[in-house]
C-alpha cells in the first residue's frame, strides 16, 4: 500500500517543492543565512556599546552598511583588500553618521556632530571580529584566512594602555572620539609591536583585543 513515503530514496530540493535559488541552494537556507548575518550584526553593534552614542536613525544606516560589508568579506583575499574595504567604510561612516546630543557631567550640552574615524573603526572592528572570529563566517575556511588581517578593536582602556606602553609614540587622542585616521593607523601599528614583543607574534590583533579587554577590565578568566 502506498502511504505517501518513498522507499530507498530521500527527496530534496525541487522534488519536495522547495523554492531554489539560481545556484541550486534552497531559498529557505539562503533566507536562514541572511537572518543569521542580521542577528550577528545586531549583536556586534550592541557588543560595541555604541548604540546610544549616535543620533536617532543612525543605527539602521550602520546596520545596513555593515551587512553589506560583511557580505563582501567572502571576496577579500589579501590584507590590502581588507584595509581598503575598512577605509571605505570608515570614510562613509564619518560622512553619514552623527553623534547624538549629550549632557556632560558639568551639565553643559554637547551638540550632535559628525562621528569620528575612531568611532567608525570601533564599530567595524568589533563587528568583523564577531562575524569572523567568533562565528566562523563567511565559512570556516574563509574565516581562517581572514583572521590574521582583521584589525584590533580599540576602546578607551586599550587606547590608554597603548599610550602608556609606548609613551613616545606621539598618540594624542585621549578618547575614541578624538582618534583620526592617521592616529588609528598608528595605534594599529602599536598593537602589532606589542604582539611582536610581548606575545612572540603568536596571536592576531583580534585575539590581542580579547586578551587586553579582559585584563584591563579585570574580568575573571578561568
Amino acid at each position: 500500500m502506498d502511504n505517501g513515503r518513498s522507499r530507498g530514496t530521500v527527496k530534496f530540493g525541487n522534488d519536495l517543492g522547495i523554492p531554489m535559488s539560481s545556484d541550486g541552494n534552497s531559498k529557505f537556507a539562503e533566507q536562514a543565512g541572511q537572518a543569521k548575518t542580521k542577528m550577528i550584526v545586531g549583536m556586534a553593534i550592541d557588543f560595541a556599546g555604541m548604540t546610544r552614542v549616535f543620533a536617532e536613525g543612525s543605527n539602521t544606516k550602520i546596520f545596513l552598511k555593515l551587512e553589506e560589508l560583511l557580505a563582501d568579506l567572502d571576496r577579500v583575499s589579501s590584507r590590502q583588500e581588507y584595509d581598503d574595504l575598512h577605509a571605505k567604510f570608515c570614510a562613509w561612516f564619518t560622512q553619514n553618521i552623527r553623534t547624538a546630543e549629550k549632557t556632560l557631567k558639568n551639565g553643559a550640552i554637547k551638540p550632535e556632530g559628525p562621528a569620528s574615524y575612531g568611532q567608525a573603526a570601533k564599530v567595524l572592528d568589533i563587528s568583523a571580529k564577531v562575524f569572523v572570529h567568533y562565528s566562523g563566517l563567511p565559512s570556516a575556511e574563509k574565516a581562517s584566512g581572514l583572521l590574521p588581517i582583521l584589525h584590533g578593536a580599540i576602546d578607551t582602556q586599550i587606547l590608554k594602555h597603548l599610550k602608556k606602553r609606548f609613551r613616545k609614540s606621539g598618540v594624542r587622542a585621549t578618547t575614541i572620539e578624538e582618534i583620526n585616521c592617521s592616529e588609528y593607523q598608528l595605534l594599529q601599528s602599536l598593537i602589532g609591536n606589542e604582539i611582536q614583543e610581548d606575545f612572540k607574534a603568536e596571536i592576531c590583533p583580534v585575539q590581542y583585543d580579547d586578551i587586553l579587554f579582559l585584563q584591563l577590565n579585570r574580568a575573571p578568566v578561568n
